[in-house]
This record gives C-alpha cells, structure tokens and sequence, in this order.
C-alpha cells in the first residue's frame, strides 16, 4: 500500500479551502422586496457596502404635492430619514438633527394629521434602554418640525394606544430646522 505524498495533500487542500473562499465572502442577493438606498437618499438596488435598508415609507400630500417619507437602516441600526417625491425622485436627506441617525423603535403616521409621524427614538442598544418620543411635522417638507413629546419612556412602553398619543411627560420641545 503506497502513502500518498504530504505535497499532494497539501495541494488539494488548498485547492479545496481556495474554492470555498468565494462562498464565504460572497454577499447576499437582494431579495425582490428589499429597497437600498446610499447616504444622500438615493435608492440602489447594486451597492455593496455602505447602503440602508428601507424598513418604513410613507406616502402624503403637503402644499398640493405628493411625498415620499422614508426611513433605511444601516448594519449598525443608525437610522437614515429621507424625503422624495414619488419613485425616489429628488431624494435628499431629511434636515432633522434629533431624529437623523439614531436607533428607532418605531415610526406611525399622527392619526390626528396626515402630515406628521411619530418617531420612537431609543438612546442606546440594549435591555432597559431609554425612549423619547418625537412628533415630526412635515406639512412644510423643506422645513420640517421636531417635537419631543415625551422624555425618558421605558423601552417597553407603547409609543400610541388607541386613542391617540401616550404622553407620558409635560415637556415639550419644538425645533425647527433650516
């Protein structure tokens, strides 16, 4: 019985370890209901790296014209907010500075105005981790309004209940943004 050659071993090794290198680092595919989109808002379906995720998109009407307002995600969990008109087109970054970025919880239409979004804000990662609670308006696109509705929630609390707003502080903040 003859012992193979520790040079062939080693050839077919590596052969075989340099054939798996591409499964391991190949990216996965976009599935068919996934939207990307790159840091100044715009959507593509082909990036690589540096994209987000839509996760929320909202379609409403303010000063006559119809608007896109949506939400993607990075691999970190920071959170890109954008504005369009319909179809991506002229997409930019949504000038709101305490809401931009951030880790969101989530994110409902004001059932009381059409044109406004409740945004839970969560200030870290992890178990116990503190909510604020935003109303953003957008009835001016170009100016848009953030309002801290309440400071401080638990994580775990519900941002609305059935009736409308759960507001659990008296603090109220406005800014508005340039």
């Amino acid at each position: 019985m003859k012992m193979r050659s520790p040079i062939i071993i080693t050839i077919i090794t590596a052969i075989l370890a340099a054939a798996s290198i591409p499964a391991v680092f190949a990216q996965r595919q976009p599935s068919a209901n996934e939207i990307y989109i790159d840091k100044d808002c715009r959507r593509n379906q082909q990036l690589q790296f540096d994209k987000f995720t839509v996760f929320n998109q909202n379609e409403f009407t303010a000063n006559g014209q119809k608007y896109w307002f949506y939400a993607g995600r990075y691999q970190d969990g920071g959170v890109l907010f954008c504005i369009s008109k319909p179809n991506f087109s002229q997409p930019k970054v949504l000038n709101a500075e305490k809401i931009q970025r951030q880790f969101i919880d989530k994110i409902v239409r004001d059932p009381k105005n059409q044109t406004a979004f409740i945004i839970a804000v969560r200030e870290g990662n992890g178990p116990g981790a503190k909510t604020t609670n935003y109303l953003l308006d957008l009835s001016n696109p170009d100016r848009p309004k953030v309002t801290s509705l309440s400071i401080n929630i638990n994580s775990n609390q519900k941002l609305l209940t059935s009736g409308g707003i759960n507001q659990t502080s008296a603090n109220i903040e406005t800014t508005s943004f340039p």
